[in-house]
């Protein structure tokens, strides 16, 4: 498993799909927001078990075309997305943010993940779309909090 930049405490709220957006105001100081894009249940569900020592909220998309239309309608933190989905790739997807005319979307670091066995293709996909990181499937916890916690700092008033 590579993984790496390119450049039991309470579990997190977690917004359902299809949910009304809130919109957070700049500056709130609320917990850090995670959109998780994978066409797998269980892998969100993961993912969130692996990121409960942070205390994110989760927002939650089964596509990418849904993801998008959560990025936009919600404040979000940090994006990790699947490569592979139907519809719309998790490269398309994050080549989507970075295009975005929203100037803190484009900006949201996007990690991707791939079980891909032709990882090389997959990364150099991510890599021009513009993800922060890429990890292969299956992750680790510690793997994934490493580098969670590398492209997404803790807010500055959680870590004093």
């Amino acid at each position: 498993m590579k993984a790496g930049p390119l450049s039991a405490p309470e579990s997190a709220p977690s917004r359902p799909t299809g949910s009304t957006p809130t919109v957070r105001p700049a500056g709130s100081t609320g917990p850090q927001r995670v959109l998780l894009v994978d066409d797998s249940r269980s892998i969100r569900t993961l993912l969130k078990i692996y990121l409960m020592a942070r205390s994110f909220e989760f927002l939650e998309a089964e596509s990418a075309e849904e993801g998008l239309k959560v990025a936009e309608a919600e404040h979000v933190d940090l994006i990790l997305t699947d490569f592979h989905m139907d519809g719309m790739n998790g490269a398309d997807f994050a080549g989507q943010i970075r295009a975005s005319t929203n100037a803190r979307l484009s900006k949201v670091p996007i990690l991707m993940m791939t079980g891909d066995p032709n990882v090389a293709e997959v990364r150099a996909l991510g890599q021009k779309a513009g993800i922060s990181a890429f990890v292969r499937k299956p992750v680790s916890c510690a793997q994934l909090m490493t580098l969670v916690d590398t492209i997404l700092p803790l807010p500055r008033a959680a870590a004093k």
